[in-house]
């Protein structure tokens, strides 16, 4: 009688991936089995930003990532990584075309002030894929005032809250998806 063949477990990439630089410039990263707005909340809280859904090239470096962990009082524990390995993620997401969604933090408000703009963190290419920290135009709520880019930073169902990108102190506007134009996002 034959050894049999081992079987080898099936597993299934993980779905959430958060990396990046800490407030202290230390490359971090985790990966997460299923997305979860408290995940991303926390990473973007600590300035990370997190992938979902990611291409397969991402996914595939993002399995690298030690596994992350949510505790219940909503903090999340994104351990230290290697610099290269960020290097990789970064690289992997620039070629990923649209496939990955990336949810970057917004800025704090000392950094905003210190850089005097937001820098958007990128450009939906349908109105179905607009999600916070991404740059659409508003018309101004006196239509001769014309359209204004703006930074997502709420989105519940189909309404977005909105902060002026140039202008981020003179207040908020709540839209439906259909009142935002799409920047041109350039060639597919």
């Amino acid at each position: 009688m034959g050894k049999q063949p081992e079987k080898k477990a099936v597993t299934t990439p993980d779905k959430l991936f958060v990396f990046g630089l800490d407030e202290e410039g230390k490359p971090r990263g985790a990966r997460f089995p299923e997305f979860s707005e408290k995940v991303a909340s926390a990473a973007a809280q600590m300035k990370l930003a997190s992938v979902h859904p990611a291409s397969p090239a991402v996914t595939e470096i993002g399995m690298k990532l030690p596994a992350g962990r949510l505790y219940a009082s909503g903090k999340a524990f994104v351990p230290p990584i290697r610099r290269d390995l960020l290097g990789k993620l970064k690289a992997a997401l620039n070629t990923a075309g649209d496939e990955s969604r990336v949810h970057q933090p917004a800025p704090s408000p000392e950094k905003a002030k210190a850089t005097d703009r937001v820098v958007a963190a990128g450009l939906p290419r349908t109105w179905d894929s607009i999600a916070v920290g991404q740059l659409v135009l508003v018309e101004d709520d006196d239509p001769g005032f014309g359209w204004w880019p703006c930074l997502v930073t709420k989105r519940e169902n189909q309404v977005l809250t909105l902060q002026l990108r140039d202008y981020p102190d003179k207040g908020t506007y709540v839209r439906h998806i259909a009142q935002v134009g799409l920047v041109n996002p350039g060639p597919e």
